[in-house]
């Protein structure tokens, strides 16, 4: 574990919010730091999306942001077609796009990658299954109009995180917190932590800004049922410290005989999803509100579901 997180699980996040603005306070009033505005970018927006079989939300998620970002930087993986769906919805919708296929790898790198090819003051980490609200758009421009240009910021907002399909949530873990946009700053950097990219912000450049309201949903783990048991035996594989000893597909094909007493990999999925419903909750649209409108038209035309 880094230093940095120790920190963070330590003191948790009200206090290491006031940690780290005491301390950029600090350095920007005796101007120890350089202003964000030497940074030669233009004010504006980069999305940096990183995808990999993508196909099933990718329309919806770019769509939902295209009021409020200037350009796309996509790193995809894929193996299927969420490059040509993106290509497509570029081109139909006239988004600024700069996309770069690699080889799939370590998330930490590839997010480094985008950073290096974004353009914008501003990078707004947009998962290819994250779905703004109506609201966001307005709100944050509002918002980083109002901010000291000279300073570097990460702002924070809660995603309302749906789980298994589209009416269910993890009762552990409804919302998902993270510094979604923040100043570019060269000193910026991604690393690996376990199976988690963690962003590296210097301490004295950044103060953080908390949005009480969510602003926008994450469908986790809104997948096929085949998709969500090799994403969980993923999980487990590396728990078992197996990762190199063995591929996926054969780590998969012996835990699903194991654990479900089948070979059949449909058969095993269903059996895990229907387990895996049980354990979630209903969406209650009183608690968070409503589905975004883009998500209920998307969902409505291509698999006949209505929110």
């Amino acid at each position: 574990m880094s230093l940095k997180v120790f920190v963070r699980k330590l003191l948790g996040r009200k206090l290491t919010f006031k940690l780290r603005n005491f301390v950029s306070e600090v350095a920007f009033r005796l101007k120890v730091i350089p202003p964000a505005t030497s940074i030669s970018r233009e004010n504006g927006i980069s999305a940096m999306v990183c995808t990999m079989n993508e196909e099933d939300w990718i329309e919806p998620s770019m769509l939902s942001i295209k009021d409020l970002v200037d350009e796309y930087i996509v790193i995809d993986s894929s193996s299927d077609r969420t490059p040509e769906i993106i290509r497509k919805i570029a081109e139909e919708h006239e988004l600024n796009l700069k996309m770069k296929r690699i080889p799939p790898g370590d998330l930490a790198k590839t997010r480094n990658l985008a950073l290096k090819l974004s353009n914008y003051k501003w990078i707004l980490i947009w998962d290819a299954d994250s779905i703004a609200k109506e609201i966001m758009p307005k709100y944050i421009k509002r918002l980083i109009d109002k901010l000291d240009p000279n300073r570097y910021y990460l702002i924070y907002w809660p995603q309302i995180c749906l789980d298994g399909d589209l009416f269910h949530q993890n009762p552990k873990m409804k919302l998902h917190i993270e510094h979604w946009l923040f100043t570019y700053s060269p000193k910026l950097k991604y690393q690996k932590v376990k199976h988690y990219e963690i962003l590296s912000a210097p301490l004295t450049y950044y103060k953080t800004i908390y949005i009480k309201k969510p602003l926008s949903f994450h469908l986790r783990t809104v997948r096929s049922p085949v998709r969500l048991l090799y994403k969980y035996l993923w999980y487990r594989m590396g728990k078992e410290k197996l990762d190199g000893k063995m591929t996926l597909d054969e780590y998969v094909n012996m835990k699903i005989k194991e654990l479900y007493g089948t070979s059949d990999i449909n058969e095993a999925a269903n059996i895990y999803f229907n387990e895996y419903i049980k354990t979630l909750h209903r969406y209650d649209k009183t608690v968070f509100g409503d589905y975004p409108r883009i998500l209920k038209e998307y969902v409505k035309r291509k698999y006949n579901i209505k929110l």
